[in-house]
């Protein structure tokens, strides 16, 4: 498996690499940070994700609806592979999902 990345960057949550069961601490402070972050509209980019488990789908459900209790909506940008496990998964209830450009 391809190791994950995940930071926050230029208001955006941005990950890469493969998502696996283990929780990437630096994951769960870019969204922290992408919660924090008022002045642009919260993108969480997966573009370069290849695998996400069940536990990340999961927090980013909680991120979206912490957005959503500010008023906010989260947009998650993903490669097809990774948008149809989103969208199975029900994300697109709570936030907004779009293919990556790449």
């Amino acid at each position: 498996m391809a190791r994950s990345r995940c930071e926050f960057r230029d208001g955006r949550l941005i990950a890469s690499g493969d998502l696996s069961t283990d929780v990437d601490t630096s994951f769960d402070g870019a969204c922290q940070q992408l919660l924090a972050e008022r002045s642009k509209e919260p993108v969480a980019d997966l573009s370069a994700v290849n695998y996400l488990s069940s536990t990340y789908v999961g927090l980013l459900a909680e991120l979206a609806l912490n957005l959503g209790q500010s008023g906010r909506k989260l947009t998650v940008v993903a490669g097809p592979k990774v948008l149809a496990l989103l969208r199975e998964a029900g994300l697109g209830a709570v936030a907004i999902l779009e293919e990556s450009k790449r």
